[in-house]
């Protein structure tokens, strides 16, 4: 009888051949590793030796944040003072507290402590949410082994090195541990890792057979040993170590090692010690630390600030020789000044000494060429983009409950700019789910439904066929479709079978998850009337024989659901049971199968004793299991790639080998994953990539690297043999002639090793380059964070990672963008991450939204904020040379403070918000305007020169025509000229009124809000001066009562303002209306056609449109269609062929294709 407290297990895998190898053996010798990096000693259940030297490990607390409580003042104000205009305005204003300022103290300061504490708490917010999310981890609890048997809840920041917990079921292992015993009787455990690798298959470890007895609370009163093991390191997939007890030694390798942050399932509990915590963990050293990520933006807003700084300088040049020129020969003229009575400002024997501080004068008196508010105002719009993006419903997934997450706000814009996609494997593309949807049994096609890529095939050729009968000479290009084309599929020139599958229409019978196949001929039992019965009685075994997966009974629907260690298993089992064969139970040698056919009123359990178990392998590419039926029948059942399976079978077994091997590429056309079943000696499994479609030319790559030649030659060899790959692969790309033909480069790790090297990445980079798809198989997570760096530097172009697992932080981390896929239960990608999403089909949301939004928005703000400030800025200079390079501003200091901070910055923030050149659904319906941000259309050179120059001009402007008209006649009623203040509050006023116009006339999709900001701001301007203006003249000083008394009666004041706006905005105007008339770009068009709603008049216009903005691709979505529409014009083009005259386009049931 198993101990008290053990849990019978009910399977014993060490009977089965694959588990049978991993039982070590003892160690003869006992003595300790002898490797420099074999130096950890844990003492076992003595946790307390671990606080002091030599050991003193860290304890299990773990830390993502950026900042701490000491940490945070001083990085994030570096971090704030490492952009050039903050610290610009820092030096400004410390020099606004000497004499040589122009403006009071107040008016520099306040600006620059309002940015960047606005800036600091942004940051601040965004970490605490990280300390949070740490804080919720550590506080976790785990069942510790506090003395004498007995255990006691610990949180998991509390766990030492040594100490024994007890981990229950669906609870994660809160450090690295070695496992002890588990609620099976020989020590077995399922372990789900997909917080580590984002697989969703359950691992099997097993426990060393010395420490089996210890399976209850009670036996670890006494219970003392040594681990003798390696340093802490970052790879998931090894472990060496000893364990010492009871005088022997034994060997420990992964498979008794449970690591952090996996998950036990399946199994009721499991005891183990504590050998890495916190950041010595595995899964913590693959974590580094977060790097601060800028974007392409931001970068080249810097280069400009640069640019204007330049210019700030030079035209500070210009004023202080200007300056010390007057002081020299003309203010020893000016006796009402008393030259010989001055300061080392104003002193014409030392006209040099004057110029130098009228220098600094100067620098501060034109700063506002740097927009101070501009790196404030980019955080608020980044932040309120970011809100968007985690509140877009379209992106919630009701299955997990989880949202998309922007973790960090600072990479927006870059989202809409990705050239490059580094994608973790299969199970990343298909959030680890499969349906059921067709089947060749016996050379006969089953499965009436169809693919995404066969329905929206079909769509195409019908809209092709409905464009040719309205269009007979016109445009015959294939086109996308809107969900309203559904009702043209129904043609009779293009059929398409009714499918069953939970996304489409209403009123079909309930979705079953995993299966979506529907076909008469196989279901209900109707499979016995077929000629083929016998085949497809043994296909259907096969399905429900062949695997490794774990049932578990649901109570609420009766069912059985599976523990499988792939989707492939989990939708095989599901379409099995669908069929009539359910799997229902596993014992330690036998699988007991539910078969309702032939009597579906008295189902019949059967048992299949497991004789031998195969796994699947990388080498074997396929999974098989010998099995015993009750008739004492040995069969071996195998399912595999095709090509794996075909090669292998019997001459006698290849009468259906030429209609199956149809079929299969049929379905691989479609867009399905494929793999075949065969019996009599062997079946296995084989995961069909699905970055490659149908008809992909395959390059491999690989290095054959013999383990008895591991010298110097050896090596120089095998990468001249890879480089002669990459050679020979590159020259085959150049000479091919199809202009459809694509190109699969696959490496596996030990190839990728050598290509990575410095003397062959470029090759291997200008191979990968040339290839629709590269395919890096079997890598570990260092080389894949290595092949994102090759990528990122060597293209110098956006690159975007995305994974789901541990083994993906490296790579997320080193692209330009981390996207993490949170899943059901992974967050290590996500902690990692810049963005976060459910399911890898929002990344498209994500992409051709939210980013082409945001990239849209940050450089027209970007670009206007610098057209605004020169604006502005140039006429404080020009006003300052009209006055004898005086140092005098022609504005009040208080129009100054509130210029960037109130009245303009609440317009431009709305644009940055609010601004869509095109909605949603277009975006996505023409996803080729995604292209114009990697091709950096709006915030190139040409652009922003072209903005500093409207910028300039608008100065020149505001400024001359304000002077030429006030300048020489009578401004008051009683016929006196307009003063400074009154030229400075005309002069502002135009400008206020130039600049929000401006951004009206940018802006090209308007709400509420924006009309509120906009108008609203040039208000906010006339209620200011009408309050300032009744102040208190100490106050105010020559501004007391200026719009009441002065600017507001005079006509000439709302003339100004009119003719100023008009002129200044005027060459925008019509360098946008001469733009949309002659050089449109595609948003233009689309603008256009929306406006006038020819998309709901013309839609044989509108799909024209959209078929034009398309972009050639190879890989993907749209190139199965393209190639699936190819394949089905060459069949109707044979069917034409033998059709009557009167048939123009002959059925073509899409069935099975």
């Amino acid at each position: 009888m198993a101990p008290e407290g053990r849990k019978r297990g009910k399977i014993r895998w060490s009977k089965l051949y694959t588990f049978s190898c991993i039982r070590p053996s003892v160690l003869e010798s006992d003595g300790p590793l002898p490797s420099p990096g074999f130096s950890r000693v844990v003492h076992c259940n003595r946790s307390q030796m671990h606080k002091k030297k030599p050991f003193k490990y860290p304890n299990n607390y773990i830390s993502t944040t950026k900042y701490n409580a000491l940490t945070f003042l001083p990085k994030a104000t570096f971090e704030q003072f490492r952009r050039v205009a903050n610290l610009y305005f820092l030096l400004a204003a410390a020099l606004s507290l000497t004499p040589v300022t122009p403006f009071s103290a107040v008016s520099m300061i306040a600006p620059l402590v309002f940015v960047v504490g606005l800036s600091m708490l942004k940051e601040a917010l965004e970490d605490w949410r990280r300390f949070m999310q740490d804080m919720k981890v550590n506080s976790r609890k785990v069942s510790v082994h506090t003395g004498e048997g007995k255990f006691d809840k610990k949180s998991w920041q509390n766990l030492r090195v040594g100490d024994v917990v007890k981990v229950e079921k669906d609870q994660f292992f809160p450090a690295d541990l070695l496992l002890l015993s588990s609620s099976y009787e020989d020590g077995i455990c399922y372990v789900e890792t997909m917080n580590l690798d984002g697989e969703t298959n359950l691992k099997v470890k097993r426990a060393l057979e010395t420490t089996l007895p210890l399976d209850n609370d009670a036996t670890f009163a006494d219970f003392t040993a040594t681990i003798r093991c390696e340093d802490p390191n970052p790879n998931l997939y090894t472990f060496v170590g000893n364990l010492e007890y009871e005088q022997q030694v034994f060997p420990i390798d992964p498979s008794q090692v449970l690591l952090r942050d996996s998950k036990l399932r399946n199994t009721q509990y499991v005891y183990g010690v504590v050998i890495f915590t916190g950041h010595d963990s595995k899964v913590m050293q693959n974590a580094t630390r977060s790097p601060s990520k800028r974007s392409t933006i931001e970068k080249k807003m810097d280069r400009i600030i640069y640019i204007l700084f330049t210019v700030l300088v030079l035209i500070s040049l210009i004023s202080s020789i200007g300056f010390a020129v007057k002081t020299k020969f003309l203010m020893p003229k000016w006796w009402y000044l008393q030259p010989d009575n001055t300061t080392n400002l104003y002193d014409p024997k030392n006209a040099s000494l004057s110029g130098v501080f009228h220098l600094v004068t100067a620098l501060i008196l034109y700063g506002y060429l740097i927009p101070i508010s501009l790196y404030v105002s980019i955080e608020i719009v980044k932040v309120l983009q970011a809100t968007f993006i985690n509140q877009d419903l379209q992106m919630y997934d009701e299955e997990t409950g989880n949202t998309a997450q922007a973790r960090t706000s600072n990479l927006n814009e870059e989202l809409g700019q990705v050239d490059t996609i580094l994608s973790d494997k299969t199970g990343t593309l298909t959030c680890n789910q499969m349906d059921f949807l067709k089947c060749s049994i016996a050379g006969v096609s089953y499965g009436i439904g169809s693919s995404e890529v066969e329905i929206a095939a079909a769509k195409h050729m019908a809209v092709d066929h409905n464009q040719q009968k309205a269009d007979p000479a016109g445009n015959h290009d294939i086109h996308y479709s809107s969900e309203n084309d559904e009702g043209n599929l129904h043609s009779p020139e293009i059929e398409l079978e009714p499918i069953t599958t939970p996304r489409f229409g209403n009123g079909k019978k309930p979705s079953i998850k995993g299966f979506s196949f529907e076909d008469d001929r196989l279901m209900n039992g109707n499979w016995l009337n077929e000629a083929n019965a016998n085949s497809i009685l043994l296909f259907f075994r096969i399905l429900a024989l062949c695997h490794t997966a774990i049932p578990e009974l649901n109570p609420e629907t009766g069912s059985f659901n599976y523990e499988a260690e792939s989707p492939d298993e989990g939708a095989f089992l599901v379409a099995a049971r669908e069929f009539g064969f359910e799997f229902c139970k596993r014992t330690q040698t036998s699988v007991f199968v539910r078969e309702r056919y032939p009597s579906p009123a008295h189902p019949i359990e059967r048992e299949y004793k497991v004789l031998n178990l195969l796994e699947f392998s990388s080498k074997r590419k396929r999974m098989s299991v010998i099995i015993q039926n009750e008739e004492g029948e040995i069969l071996l059942l195998c399912k595999g790639a095709d090509s794996i399976i075909f090669e292998r079978l019997a001459k006698t077994g290849r009468a259906y080998e030429h209609d199956t091997s149809k079929h299969l590429n049929e379905y691989g056309e479609a867009g399905l994953r494929t793999l075949a079943l065969a019996y009599k000696k062997l079946e296995e499994s084989e995961y069909a990539c699905s970055l490659l479609r149908q008809g992909m030319k395959r390059i491999c790559l690989s290095a054959i690297i013999n383990t008895e030649l591991r010298n110097q030659d050896h090596k120089k060899a095998v990468k001249e043999s890879i480089l002669l790959q990459i050679t020979n692969a590159t020259q085959m790309i150049k000479l091919a002639k199809d202009p459809h033909a694509a190109f699969a480069l696959v490496i596996d790790g030990k190839a990728l090793s050598y290509a990575l090297d410095d003397d062959l990445k470029h090759q291997f980079l200008s191979l990968a380059v040339e290839c629709a798809s590269v395919i890096c198989c079997r890598v570990s997570p260092k080389q894949k964070a290595l092949v994102t760096r090759l990528v990122k530097e060597g293209t110098r172009k956006t690159t975007l990672a995305i994974g789901d697992g541990a083994n993906d932080v490296g790579m997320i981390q080193e692209a330009d963008i981390g996207v993490g896929i949170s899943g059901v239960e992974g967050m290590q990608a996500v902690m990692a991450s810049d963005f976060s999403i459910s399911q890898f089909r929002f990344l498209e949301r994500l992409l051709v939204i939210h980013g082409h939004w945001c990239y849209k928005r940050i450089a027209q703000m970007i670009c206007y904020f610098f057209y605004k400030n020169i604006a502005f800025g140039l006429t404080i200079f020009y006003f300052e040379a009209f006055t004898g390079f005086s140092g005098q501003s022609v504005y009040d200091d208080w129009y100054m403070l509130l210029f960037n901070v109130i009245l303009t910055s609440l317009p431009v923030i709305s644009l940055g918000v609010f601004e869509q050149d095109v909605p949603s659904e277009v975006c996505l319906q023409f996803p080729a305007l995604y292209q114009q941000g990697p091709k950096n259309l709006f915030f190139d050179w040409y652009r922003i020169i072209g903005w500093m120059v409207n910028g300039l001009y608008s100065s020149l402007i505001i400024f001359f025509i304000t002077v030429f008209i006030l300048g020489p006649q009578a401004f008051r009623d009683g016929g006196g000229t307009a003063d400074m203040a009154a030229v400075g509050a005309i002069m502002f006023t135009c400008i206020i009124w130039a600049v929000n116009c401006q951004i009206a006339l940018t802006m090209s999709h308007f709400t509420w809000i924006q009309h509120l900001f906009v108008w609203g701001s040039i208000c906010t301007w006339y209620l200011f001066l009408l309050l300032y203006g009744m102040l208190s003249p100490s106050i105010t000083g020559n501004s007391s009562r200026i719009f009441i008394d002065v600017v507001a009666p005079a006509p000439i004041y709302w003339i100004v303002t009119v003719v100023i706006t008009a002129a200044c905005n005027f060459p925008y105007f019509s360098h946008i209306a001469f733009q949309r008339a002659f050089h449109p770009m595609d948003h233009h068009i689309i603008q256009e056609i929306k406006y006038y709603k020819k998309d709901i008049e013309d839609e044989n216009m509108w799909r024209r449109e959209r078929s034009k903005a398309r972009e050639k691709t190879k890989i993907g979505f749209t190139a199965r269609v393209e190639a699936k529409i190819r394949h089905l014009r060459v069949k109707m083009h044979k069917k034409q062929t033998y059709s009557s005259p009167q048939s123009e386009f002959p059925s073509s049931p899409m069935s099975g294709a």
